[in-house]
């Protein structure tokens, strides 16, 4: 009786372990960057050519606001591509590490 808890116990332990997802390599998208949501709760959206979307999360505080002062805007942006909730949703978050200005 003791192993068949003890058993049990472990399948639920193994069962609830999660491995997190494999780390994605970085990639380079263009598009227009406008501002998406109510303030204070804005953020900052990029849209491709595609209709990709991706919300933009940037490395430097100052990178972010110099963007949101100018958007709409199009850029070029390399950076990490990762799954994260917004507005209570699944959306694709790119962790922006460098950007430029296209146009």
């Amino acid at each position: 009786m003791r192993y068949c808890i003890f058993g049990l116990g472990m399948l639920v332990l193994a069962g609830c372990a999660t491995q997190s997802p494999p780390a994605q390599p970085p990639i380079v998208v263009e598009g227009e960057v406008v501002a998406r949501g109510q303030a204070p709760f804005a953020e900052l959206v990029l849209e491709t050519a595609a209709r990709n979307y991706y919300l933009l999360v940037f490395e430097r505080e100052a990178d972010r606001q110099a963007v949101a002062a100018e958007a709409p805007l199009w850029l070029r942006v390399e950076g990490t591509p990762y799954l994260d909730r917004w507005q209570g949703l699944p959306y694709t978050h790119l962790r922006v590490h460098r950007w430029e200005r296209l146009r």
